[in-house]
């Protein structure tokens, strides 16, 4: 007697081939997608910076050197550094200013209440900063003034507001979320990314405000920063002096 037998498919060597060749074929065009990407931002980058470095070349754009107001010239935060074109603007962060807020002073680190006489010696139509907080504040609370001192001894006072114009810089910067931006309409979100540390803490954002000079046609001798004395502390990276229309 003949027994039956049970017909198992197995399949054949041709059929996992074609499988092997899909799944490394998918692989390989996710590679080259990732790999053109990266090259079109480094290229965008690229371009970016070299469009700044003209702006600057030109005399269209001015970075102010804040050398001598910076608090520290090292801040071991992993962030963009030295010579940076954010919204279109040239910016060069050499480190950072720091002005008294609340909430640094109760957490037991006292900034100065004002730095005075950052020298500019220039006429400028629109000074660009780049900028951010410790510490958050009631939308609209004034967290800072920034002076222009003119040659001519007179003065314009201009007040820098939470939310309109600066953030908190890791407040908000958290997961896949998307990233608020200051809500005035001369101010933008110009960076987010990086950390304190290298070892990966939260995000930080900053931000980029075009403060126009009602007194153009006069040299600016020198800006003065004074705090309002918030809870935020201000954090001020960077200035430059252009046109208008330079940001984006």
């Amino acid at each position: 007697m003949e027994t039956a037998g049970k017909s198992v498919s197995k399949p054949m060597p041709w059929t996992k081939a074609k499988k092997a060749i899909v799944w490394g074929t998918a692989g390989l065009l996710a590679l080259v997608a990732a790999m053109l990407i990266f090259q079109r931002h480094a290229i965008a980058n690229g371009m970016m910076v070299a469009r700044g470095e003209r702006a600057v070349a030109n005399h269209i754009a001015t970075p102010i050197d804040l050398t001598a107001s910076y608090a520290t010239q090292d801040e071991g935060w992993d962030i963009p550094w030295d010579f940076q074109v954010f919204n279109n603007v040239p910016l060069q962060i050499d480190g950072s200013m720091y002005l008294w807020g609340a909430g640094n002073s109760k957490s037991g680190v006292d900034f100065p209440e004002e730095i005075t006489g950052i020298a500019v010696n220039q006429k400028i139509d629109t000074l660009y900063v780049y900028h951010a907080t410790f510490y958050s504040a009631p939308n609209g609370t004034p967290v800072y003034e920034l002076v222009f001192r003119y040659e001519d001894g007179s003065s314009v006072t201009n007040q820098l507001l939470y939310d309109s114009d600066v953030l908190d810089f890791n407040s908000g910067v958290k997961g896949n979320r998307p990233v608020k931006g200051p809500t005035g309409p001369n101010s933008r979100l110009a960076w987010i990314g990086g950390s304190f540390t290298a070892k990966g803490k939260q995000p930080l954002r900053f931000c980029l405000t075009a403060i126009k000079n009602p007194q153009a046609d006069i040299e600016v001798t020198s800006i003065d920063l004074y705090s309002c004395k918030s809870r935020a502390a201000a954090v001020i990276m960077a200035m430059t002096a252009g046109p208008s229309d330079l940001m984006k």
